[in-house]
């Protein structure tokens, strides 16, 4: 298994950032790995992720804050870190279509998700199947218009009960409330396969098919 910090950052677009962050791993020891970023948005935010080999590495991850904070207080910077040890415990909610939740486990047990679900959460049955094969504990909780709140109430107490970090919508056909979400900022991913918020709902394929779209593709949000 590989030793190395993984470090998130977010702050304002400015001139000179990736130059600085690779000076600094640079300087104190570390050996970068993959160093992504991008801009986002009108105002272009900068977002990056870099990972470096902590072996020579001169300090302790532990330290990290005050080595670093000249820099995070020159680029105005939001930062996690983090190992290459570390798993985050990723809760699964799915409905009937099960070919994304299949593709996902059979990834997290090669070792290509590297991560720990410790729970799958469903409103109908016909995952168990897959949950029961891969040792996974499997709740079925049913959601209409008239319990939705009270299904929310029951999956959020499952969630905190597990110490879930992330939650992954793999075809989960229904919508989460902005009560639900807001008890997990930016932790779920969800994927909608069409460009939003151009044809959104149920089967958004169909609908880009008749309106006689030429590019197609998916939202990851």
């Amino acid at each position: 298994m590989k030793n190395s910090a993984i470090l998130l950052l977010k702050c304002p677009d400015r001139k000179g950032l990736d130059a600085a962050i690779a000076d600094f791993i640079y300087w104190h020891g570390g050996d970068i790995l993959h160093f992504e970023q991008h801009q986002a948005g009108p105002d272009r935010f900068y977002l990056a992720r870099v990972e470096w080999d902590l072996t020579g590495f001169e300090f302790d991850l532990k330290d990290f804050p005050k080595w670093f904070k000249p820099i995070e207080e020159q680029f105005s910077i939001e930062w996690r870190i983090t190992t290459s040890h570390y798993r985050p415990r990723v809760a699964i909610f799915v409905s009937q279509y099960d070919h994304c939740l299949v593709d996902m486990l059979y990834r997290q047990r090669i070792g290509e998700l590297a991560c720990e679900i410790p729970l799958m959460i469903s409103n109908h049955q016909d995952a168990k199947r897959h949950a029961d094969f891969y040792g996974i504990p499997f709740y079925m909780i049913p959601v209409t218009k008239e319990n939705k709140a009270d299904a929310e109430e029951q999956q959020i107490e499952l969630l905190k009960k597990n110490g879930v970090d992330l939650i992954v919508l793999a075809r989960y056909m229904q919508v989460l409330s902005a009560d639900f979400t807001k008890q997990y900022p930016q932790q779920v991913i969800n994927i909608h396969h069409s460009f939003l918020p151009a044809f959104v709902g149920a089967k958004p394929h169909h609908q880009a098919f008749e309106r006689g779209v030429k590019l197609i593709g998916a939202t990851a949000h």
